[in-house]
């Protein structure tokens, strides 16, 4: 069952979207902040729409998918930002979902620290029943490529599930991010890790 990368287009995203809820939803408290489930209807709709105004607006992402060439199924999917020069970003984040203040915190660390030209893995997610075939090594050596041949610094706000992969692709853990907001006491611990991949000198 060979894996083909390719770049996503508008009418792949309900499909990318069942995929990037599988994969993390209910285990992964930080996802289900930035993107609230449960993955009803309605709320796959949200997403979906999000991600398609994302894609319309935003000149500097890439959105990428790997297809099962033999079912012609998505089973992964990522979004790379790549930024050949500083991008403005406002001060706060402001939401209309329910993860304002984690979201400023989450955006505050991305204002701060990502500085200069640089790639952003913003999202990477892998069906749980596609894992452990590269199809995420795939969509991390896609952006990871693009860095070197830049010669810019690459970033990634990864679960710690992902640490392996993204560590086996030359990026470094710089912070165990634990965020705690009363308002989520329910979800339990939400936590990430920043991950910075330095530019390649030669």
């Amino acid at each position: 069952m060979p894996l083909q990368l390719s770049a996503a287009q508008p009418a792949d995203f309900d499909a990318l979207t069942a995929c990037q809820f599988a994969a993390f939803h209910p285990h992964e408290a930080f996802h289900d902040v930035i993107w609230p489930g449960p993955p009803t209807a309605e709320n796959l709709a949200r997403c979906k729409a999000r991600q398609q105004a994302w894609m319309a607006a935003d000149g500097h992402s890439t959105y990428l998918k790997i297809t099962d060439t033999d079912t012609g199924a998505i089973v992964a999917g990522a979004k790379w930002c790549v930024y050949a020069a500083e991008p403005a970003r406002p001060a706060r984040l402001l939401v209309d979902w329910y993860g304002e203040e984690v979201m400023d915190e989450f955006h505050r660390r991305r204002v701060q620290r990502m500085k200069g030209p640089y790639c952003l893995l913003d999202i990477c997610f892998c069906s749980p029943t596609h894992q452990h075939r590269g199809a995420g090594a795939q969509l991390v050596r896609w952006g990871t490529r693009k860095a070197d041949e830049m010669g810019v610094q690459a970033f990634v706000e990864g679960t710690l599930t992902g640490r392996r992969l993204y560590e086996e692709n030359g990026f470094v853990v710089t912070e165990r991010v634990k965020l705690k907001e009363d308002t989520w006491a329910e979800k339990g611990r939400i936590e990430y890790l920043f991950m910075h991949r330095p530019a390649k000198t030669e």
